[in-house]
């Protein structure tokens, strides 16, 4: 704790506006936006998954846990939904016949570019209601909480009793 006193309102005010982001009336409408409906449809955990297969794969299911900071299972799960979609595959590594890599397929990579796409769309319609400068003040800032969350979760220390 950096020692700065935050007052209760502001606090609420934030607490306020992250859960509408999260759960607001709107959400599940920009989901559908971003993401699709349907059969086409992902979820944002599934996104994720699939945007980090685009950028970085192929990848051993460990690292690509690492890189979606989920665990193991969730991993799984997320993979075994593009598979059955048609988005991933797996596949034995060569170095280590042991090892599965998920890969993106082309059907996944214009998925992603599609998604991409959207997604850049409805951010560039969002942030015009923002002038240039607070366009930049509100990156810097997201990105601050979001380190700030990061380190505040990696702080806390969880008691088994807790799990």
């Amino acid at each position: 704790m950096t020692g700065i006193v935050i007052p209760t309102d502001v606090r609420r005010r934030v607490g306020r506006a992250w859960r509408e982001i999260r759960r607001g009336a709107s959400a599940g409408r920009i989901k559908d936006l971003f993401y699709g409906m349907g059969d086409e449809g992902l979820d944002m955990a599934l996104a994720d998954a699939l945007s980090v297969l685009a950028q970085q794969g192929p990848l051993r299911m460990g690292e690509l846990a690492e890189a979606l900071r989920i665990t193991p299972a969730s991993t799984t799960r997320a993979v075994s939904c593009l598979v059955v979609k048609g988005y991933a595959e797996r596949v034995k590594a060569e170095d280590d016949q042991r090892s599965v890599l998920v890969s993106v397929t082309r059907m996944g990579r214009e998925r992603n570019d599609i998604i991409a796409e959207r997604v850049q769309f409805g951010l560039t319609q969002i942030l015009s209601e923002f002038s240039n400068d607070d366009q930049i003040v509100l990156a810097d800032f997201l990105e601050r909480f979001a380190r700030s969350i990061d380190d505040y979760v990696d702080s806390q220390e969880i008691r088994s009793d807790e799990k």
